[in-house]
């Protein structure tokens, strides 16, 4: 006669087995994103009026890559924490105010300062300025002219 302990753990693994098999065939592989996508970066770099400050220039586009126009308020590269950055965030915003066409793209530009006193060359170079990009939107929940009925 088989143990009733060893046949319930036996069923318990089996289950436990089964059900990781179906949660990972039930994953989907890459989905495809709509709405504002960044599609390419430009950043150069260049110094200062004072011989202490390097200037990074960034240009920013992203593509609206949906089928509705998105209006957008402000976007905002997101400095990274490096401590020799030495523009605020505040002086990053790019102030937009207008739709972006489906299928069309925006492009947005503007400097950051780094403190690169004591700095090579290369070590300019590995510093990365920008995390990510902010972007401020207002999106249209309903349209009253069309109120359902």
């Amino acid at each position: 006669m088989i143990d009733k302990g060893f046949l319930h753990g036996s069923l318990l693994l089996f289950l436990g087995v089964l059900i990781g098999l179906s949660v990972s065939s039930l994953s989907c592989g890459p989905v495809p994103m709509e709405g504002l996508i960044f599609v390419d970066g430009l950043m150069s770099g260049g110094s200062g009026t004072n011989d202490s400050i390097y200037i990074y220039n960034y240009n920013l586009t992203l593509y609206n890559s949906g089928d509705k126009d998105i209006y957008i308020d402000a976007i905002e590269p997101v400095l990274s924490s490096d401590p020799r950055i030495v523009s605020t965030q505040q002086s990053l915003v790019s102030e937009v105010n207008r739709y972006v066409s489906a299928g069309s793209i925006i492009s947005i530009e503007g400097n950051i300062e780094i403190d690169s006193e004591n700095l090579t060359k290369e070590e300019l170079m590995d510093i990365d300025p920008i995390k990510c990009i902010n972007m401020t939107s207002i999106e249209t929940i309903h349209c009253f002219d069309s109120l359902p009925e």
